[in-house]
């Protein structure tokens, strides 16, 4: 069987209210030469028999005990087949013409290796969210936040070969922030300014269920990843307030944010740049703009 062009990865845990809706998004696609691999990590619900009653030779389904999100993606990378890997989550919908959009930009560049894509939120909170669209835009916001929406990239496979690159289980529920900052030194970033993910806010997903750990690994990756790049990290206190200010606990000492303005000012230019970032999730953006003034 010759392996098909893109390999669609859907890691899933008990995903059955949402599934469904999802496989038939993909399957629904312009773009036909790919493969459709289901990564069930240990579902305790409805999810193997959903997945067993889809009539479709482009599915694939890998079962295994539960591992977590970043066990289950690193099985499906090392099960991948197509050149290209495009990330989709179980519980939500992939807009028409993601794929061949995608595939479109990467064969145009041959050093893009990420190719992301805007999203739109829906459910508890709604809005597009425009992402940084060129590699210099993207570096710029990788220096505080992850510059492409996880599940609506496509990543060429051979970069993943050569550089030797999985998700890492140290940086669990920011593992994408991660594999982009190690990434970026392979190749060129990029987001379409296209909606290629309907992003569904509930209180079950990932980001929900471990915002404490999410907020963690987010700060040490954007630490560690200055110290890499050769610019001064910020300290936690101001990646903190600059990051996280809209959170419950309240804002953080303001001397803490000007902080921000000596450290990373490319950064502020790539968030003032992009009117629809997803302000409530990574910047507190009033703060950004005091501090550009400043």
């Amino acid at each position: 069987m010759n392996a098909p062009t893109v390999t669609v990865l859907v890691p899933a845990y008990n995903a059955a209210p949402y599934l469904r809706e999802s496989i038939g998004s993909i399957l629904a696609q312009d773009f036909r030469d790919f493969e459709l691999l289901v990564v069930d990590d240990g579902s305790t619900d409805e999810t193997p028999a959903l997945l067993a009653s889809v009539d479709d030779p482009r599915l694939r389904v890998v079962r295994q005990d539960n591992t977590g999100l970043v066990g289950a993606l690193n099985r499906g990378l090392d099960e991948a087949r197509g050149e290209f890997v495009a990330r989709m989550d179980a519980d939500d919908p992939m807009p028409a013409g993601r794929l061949s959009a995608q595939i479109r930009a990467m064969r145009a560049d041959p050093e893009l290796i990420v190719c992301g894509t805007d999203y739109v939120l829906f459910g508890a909170l709604t809005g597009r969210v425009r992402m940084p669209v060129g590699d210099a835009a993207c570096r710029q916001r990788m220096l505080l936040a992850s510059p492409h929406c996880g599940a609506s990239v496509m990543i060429r496979a051979s970069a993943l070969e050569r550089a030797g690159l999985r998700f890492r289980t140290e940086f669990a529920h920011a593992e994408d922030y991660r594999m982009w900052t190690e990434l970026s030194e392979h190749g060129r970033l990029g987001n379409l300014p296209m909606v290629g993910y309907l992003y569904r806010i509930h209180e079950s997903q990932v980001s929900a269920l471990y915002s404490v750990e999410q907020r963690q690994a987010h700060l040490r990756i954007a630490r560690e990843h200055a110290h890499a790049v050769g610019s001064r990290p910020l300290s936690d206190d101001a990646l903190e307030a600059l990051l996280w200010l809209p959170r419950p606990e309240g804002p953080r000492p303001v001397a803490a944010v000007k902080a921000f303005a000596a450290v990373a000012g490319p950064a502020v230019s790539a968030v003032l740049r992009a009117p629809g970032l997803e302000t409530l999730r990574f910047t507190g953006r009033k703060v950004v703009e005091a501090v550009a003034r400043a």
